[in-house]
């Protein structure tokens, strides 16, 4: 079976850096339509703006599972 690559924000936390360091970004636990639950961010939306129900679709990118708003 292919995963479907949908989820739902399950929680989500902003992680504050100075923008010299690369600015903020959220840390989240997305559950996957198959069942399971994973650590990952959401990524192309302000961090503060991730939240808990959001719709995401999962994407690949330098090895690393991170979810776009869908």
């Amino acid at each position: 079976m292919e995963p479907s690559g949908r989820g739902t924000v399950y929680s989500t936390t902003v992680v504050r850096r100075r923008p010299a360091d690369g600015g903020d970004y959220n840390v989240c636990l997305v559950d996957l339509a198959e069942g399971v639950r994973m650590m990952s961010r959401v990524v192309n939306v302000p961090p503060a703006e991730v939240k808990i129900g959001m719709a995401v679709q999962a994407r690949i990118t330098e090895g690393l599972v991170e979810f776009t708003p869908a």
